[in-house]
C-alpha cells in the first residue's frame, strides 16, 4: 500500500474530535525518535518520555475505532503479526523479563495499545508494575527508539519518521 494510498484512507476514517486522529492527519505529537512502524493499519512509536521507560511502545490504529471487537479480521491479523514482530524488538534492546500489554481507551477513545517492558530486578509484577507511574528522560526515549528500530524485521521497518 503507498503512503499516498495511505493517507487517502487516512482521511476517509478519521474523526476531527479525536485526538489521535488529529494527530495522525497534522502530524503533530511525534513520538520520541519518530514512527517505528507506519503501515495501512498500524502507527507504532515510543511512548512520550514523561509516562514510559525507556523501550515503552505505543501502538495506535489509523482507522478511527475504539475497541478490539470494531477490528476487522484483517486488522486482528495484522496486529497478532504486528506484536509478534515487537516483542521480539524489544525483548534484546531492554532486556525485559516481561512485556506488558495494556489497552484501556478509557481517556481517549481511539483504539491505541501500550507495551511496557519490566525488567527480571523489579519486583512488582502485573497490575502492580502496570500501577505505579512510568517516566524517563527524551534521550532515553529516542535511544531506546533506535535500538529497537534496528531489531525490528524489514517488512514492519516500512517509515522511520
Amino acid at each position: 500500500m503507498t503512503q499516498d494510498h495511505i493517507a487517502a484512507q487516512d482521511r476517509i476514517t478519521q474523526r476531527r474530535d479525536c485526538y489521535y486522529c488529529a494527530k495522525h492527519r497534522t502530524g503533530e505529537d511525534a513520538p520520541p525518535g519518530g514512527w517505528l512502524v507506519a503501515d495501512g493499519d498500524w502507527l507504532v512509536g515510543h511512548g512520550p518520555a514523561h509516562m514510559s521507560v525507556p523501550g515503552t511502545l505505543r501502538i495506535e490504529s489509523r482507522r478511527h475505532f475504539t475497541d478490539f471487537a470494531d477490528m476487522t479480521d484483517a486488522e486482528a491479523a495484522s496486529f497478532g503479526l504486528l506484536l509478534a514482530s515487537l516483542y521480539r524488538a524489544v525483548s534484546p534492546v531492554t532486556g525485559a523479563e516481561r512485556i506488558h500489554l495494556l489497552a484501556t481507551m478509557d481517556y481517549q477513545p481511539h483504539f491505541h495499545a501500550w507495551l511496557y517492558p519490566r525488567a527480571a530486578d523489579d519486583p512488582r509484577r502485573g497490575t502492580a508494575f502496570l500501577h505505579h507511574g512510568f517516566e524517563c528522560t527524551d534521550a532515553d526515549a529516542q535511544a531506546a527508539a533506535a535500538a529497537i528500530r534496528s531489531h525490528l524485521a524489514p517488512p514492519a521497518r516500512e517509515a522511520h519518521g
